[in-house]
């Protein structure tokens, strides 16, 4: 499920090493960089970010084999940083695909 060919981009890179606040999100980069690139390119449209983020923890095409839990701790702290929330990625028997 990883981003084989996908690589961080530097200016990414750069700008997740300069959040004030945050520890680097090393797998969330390592794992999938494509994912922290797109979070990078959206970092400006908060609209954007914020569904962008949505459509990464809810499984509303079914059958996602979901992140792992430093990977979901990565995300989740990057959202509260680059967009100031504080909403908790909740599990339920909807959403609890993450692995």
């Amino acid at each position: 499920m990883a981003d084989e060919q996908a690589q961080l981009k530097a200016d990414a890179d750069a700008y997740f090493r300069s959040l004030a606040g945050l520890k680097y999100p090393q797998a969330l980069v390592t794992a999938f960089p494509r994912i922290a690139n797109t979070l990078f390119e959206f970092k400006n449209n908060k609209l954007k970010l914020r569904a962008y983020f949505d459509s990464l923890i809810e499984d509303t095409r079914g059958g996602r084999h979901g992140f792992p839990f430093v990977v979901l701790m990565n995300l989740q702290d990057l959202r509260e940083v680059m967009l100031g929330d504080v909403k908790r990625f909740g599990m339920d028997d909807t959403t609890k695909w993450v692995s």
